[in-house]
């Protein structure tokens, strides 16, 4: 249970933004947030403002295998890679069957960041004046750190914010009681801009990198990245209605500062990179090792419940492991034999009738152990043919014992730069230079990868199309499907229909493929590529503006 000294924060964090009355609560404003010491007692001790600091990582830094640490929700869940066999709130339906709504967004997350941007807000304030031990060189090495640091959070909370609902107010310190709390939302251009300066702050505070403790920590190559992915999204569709192209070399320009420091490089495994903590790939990730992954994602015959399903349109956009997709005459595709000589990433990403796991082999035909639609099509089995196996650690059990593996967010990884730049270069270009293509086949040689290149020659139509492709491929399950059809603008061309694999064997154990429409989609509003602004929200700050379509 929540201690009492601990909820007034809370409650003054309510007030603090919006018409709630704290006035009896002034007292505990002196209060820290981390506990019963008061803020002055806290930021006189440096051990105690570490403490501090890293407090704030856990209130506002959400591990989005479930969408905001939401069992039963998955992003992925809601658009054309993947399934929500589940149902119940919260879960992937509400963004597409029409029940999304100011007072009904299971993912909202306007209170929880503006709590931790309040939290950052006060270290901020604070810094300045930490008095360090006298001749402690560790300390005068670290206290500029801890506030790059804290600007970097700054950043991603906003970043975070900016992704969901587009404008939003913005607060660069703690408020009081006493201050205006009726805040209007500032313009979305003016919040990228504020997130790309404190991007900047932080790059010039943080370290290229870390010794083996303080693993986990942003660095330089993370505030360059989380500027590069922030003026993607302000360059797209979604917030440049008018494709200005400097928005576009901006993001490109961003996601090269960081290729060219030359920190970070592509990981040997595809597969296993989600399960170290000394990848070469991974620019920011989460200390938490996700326990509980394998029991929320594994198919039934390994004691999972399978929360998230791949979907035939993910599984059909793999191309063969000649570069040629399956739709292209003379590609080697068998419809009979469809998951023969595929992109290495598909096995690798897949669960599919036949494949092995761990010495098991996996049975999603009708009547399979891990059958499509198993024992009434309870939430556990398949919907679609197919379960998740990206992300999870095969060395994991959960049957006959209990060894959960290796499961560390990733918030960001070195592939996603290259991406990004491919992208950005692209849109600000007349026609496709060779570093696009660069860009795009370094991802496509990855050891244990190697697919062959992309053809040269393409326009710059056709290179859009090539790296949204690519873009989806790559980061396939790893929760940026969901925002990329939003900043595209295609989530009502994409999530019309939602189709799986039916496979039936017969006496003579040969196996029938035939696709089906699990359901529909038609729920879907354009106006829904922005999150709506909180009812509750709405009601307590009568500056606030609803987001267009709610």
């Amino acid at each position: 249970m929540m201690k009492l000294k601990n909820i007034f924060p809370v409650i003054c964090l309510l007030g603090m933004l919006f018409n709630t009355a704290c006035n009896k609560l002034d007292s505990y404003l002196d209060k820290a947030e981390s506990g019963g010491m008061s803020e002055d007692e806290v930021f006189k001790n440096f051990r105690q403002t570490k403490a501090y600091l890293a407090n704030i990582y856990g209130t506002g830094l959400f591990i989005d295998w479930y969408g905001g640490n939401q069992w039963g929700f998955s992003f992925d869940g809601a658009t054309d890679d993947g399934y929500g066999a589940y149902k119940y709130w919260p879960c992937p339906k509400f963004f597409y069957d029409g029940s999304l709504s100011p007072s009904n967004n299971p993912m909202d997350k306007w209170a929880d960041l503006y709590f931790s941007i309040r939290k950052t807000n006060i270290f901020l304030e604070k810094i300045d004046a930490l008095p360090l031990e006298p001749n402690n060189a560790e300390q005068a090495q670290e206290k500029p750190w801890m506030k790059g640091e804290a600007f970097f959070l700054r950043a991603w909370f906003y970043a975070e914010l900016y992704k969901r609902y587009g404008a939003v107010p913005l607060i660069d310190k703690p408020l009081q009681i006493t201050d205006n709390l009726n805040t209007p939302r500032t313009s979305a251009d003016s919040v990228v801009d504020f997130i790309t300066q404190y991007c900047d702050s932080a790059i010039a505070l943080l370290p290229l990198k870390y010794s083996l403790k303080d693993l986990g920590r942003p660095t330089r190559g993370a505030a360059r990245m989380l500027k590069a992915r922030t003026l993607l999204y302000a360059a797209s569709p979604w917030q440049n209605t008018s494709n200005d192209k400097t928005r576009w070399q901006k993001a490109a320009d961003a996601a090269k500062a960081l290729i060219d420091e030359k920190m970070y490089e592509l990981d040997a495994s595809y597969k296993g990179l989600f399960h170290t903590r000394n990848s070469p790939e991974i620019i920011f990730q989460s200390n938490v090792n996700d326990q509980n992954h394998l029991h929320d994602y594994l198919m039934p015959s390994q004691a999972g419940f399978s929360i998230l399903q791949p979907l035939q349109g993910i599984v059909d956009a793999y191309e063969m492991n000649n570069g040629m997709s399956i739709n292209t005459p003379g590609s080697g595709y068998d419809p009979q034999d469809p998951y023969k000589n595929r992109d290495p990433r598909f096995a690798m990403s897949i669960i599919y009738n036949g494949r092995k796991w761990r010495g098991f082999t996996i049975e999603t035909f009708v009547g399979g152990l891990d059958g499509l639609n198993k024992n009434g099509g309870s939430g556990e089995y398949t919907h679609t043919g197919y379960y998740l196996g990206k992300t999870l650690d095969e060395t994991g059990s959960l049957t006959p014992e209990w060894r959960p593996g290796s499961h560390y967010y990733i918030f960001m990884r070195f592939a996603e730069a290259l991406l990004i730049y491919a992208e950005a270069q692209n849109e600000a270009s007349d026609n496709p230079d060779q570093s696009i293509y660069d860009a795009i086949n370094r991802i496509r040689d990855r050891q244990g990868v190697k697919m062959p290149p992309i053809p040269q020659g393409l326009s710059k139509t056709e290179m859009r199309e090539c790296i949204r492709h690519e873009r989806r491929i790559e980061l396939a399950f790893e929760n940026q499907r969901f925002w990329d059809i939003r900043r595209w603008g295609i989530t009502t061309t994409v999530l019309q229909e939602a189709w799986g694999m039916r496979i039936t064997k017969d006496a003579n154990e040969n196996f029938t493929y035939n696709k089906f429409i699990i359901e529909s989609r038609t729920g879907l509003k354009k106006a829904w590529d922005r999150y709506p602004i909180p009812q509750s929200e709405l009601n307590r700050n009568s500056a606030l503006i609803q987001n267009t379509g709610y």
